[in-house]
């Protein structure tokens, strides 16, 4: 996971105006078909060490539950492992660039993860519905502004009592080869 959090700041530098769209839609798109066409497209904008970061990501993101979802431990035990304060039913931690991440709770049921901006804004985890993305698309945004944000999600999950091994990519044709069947399946329901 080192590899996908350094690599953030590279991938930072390219997520200008003009690419941000299309690399949301490589990272965030829950359709192969979709994130395999703009990743094609932004070949000619990006370099290569980028996208592979944001294939990269779009796999942890992938690996993190769906909301809600069992833990292997309590919410007092999570508060106690993580180091995250308790106010009711919501554990959160305030991270070093002060954004805050929060995670609603009921006994072992993790309910979702929240990120509170430093801003205020509240965005949670999961988009409603989820059908096209695997995160909000606001968190997204986040997680590339943020020099912390990604390393304490995957820390709060592996708190969690989670297995969280995603996939990792050291090439795009190495993602393009791992979603090729995926990507066809899809562009054959759009048609």
């Amino acid at each position: 996971m080192l590899t996908v959090t350094t690599g953030l700041s590279q991938l930072r530098s390219h997520y200008t105006h003009e690419t941000r769209e299309l690399l949301s839609v490589v990272i965030n798109a829950t359709s192969a078909a979709e994130a395999s066409l703009a990743l094609e497209v932004l070949r000619g904008a990006v370099p290569e060490k980028p996208l592979v970061t944001a294939c990269n990501l779009r796999e942890v993101l992938q690996a993190i539950p769906t909301s809600p979802f069992v833990m292997s431990v309590d919410g007092d035990t999570l508060a106690r492992v993580a180091g995250l304060e308790q106010d009711v039913a919501i554990l959160w931690k305030r991270l070093s660039d002060d954004t805050e991440l929060c995670v609603t709770t009921a006994g072992n049921l993790a309910l979702d993860l929240i990120v509170r901006a430093s801003d205020g804004h509240k965005h949670f985890w999961t988009p409603i519905p989820m059908t096209r993305d695997f995160v909000n698309p606001a968190v997204v945004d986040l997680l590339i502004a943020s020099d912390c944000l990604l390393a304490e999600v995957i820390e709060l999950i592996k708190n969690m009592g989670l297995v969280f091994n995603p996939k990792f990519y050291l090439s795009i044709e190495d993602f393009r080869f791992e979603y090729a069947a995926a990507a066809i399946s899809d562009l054959d329901e759009l048609f």
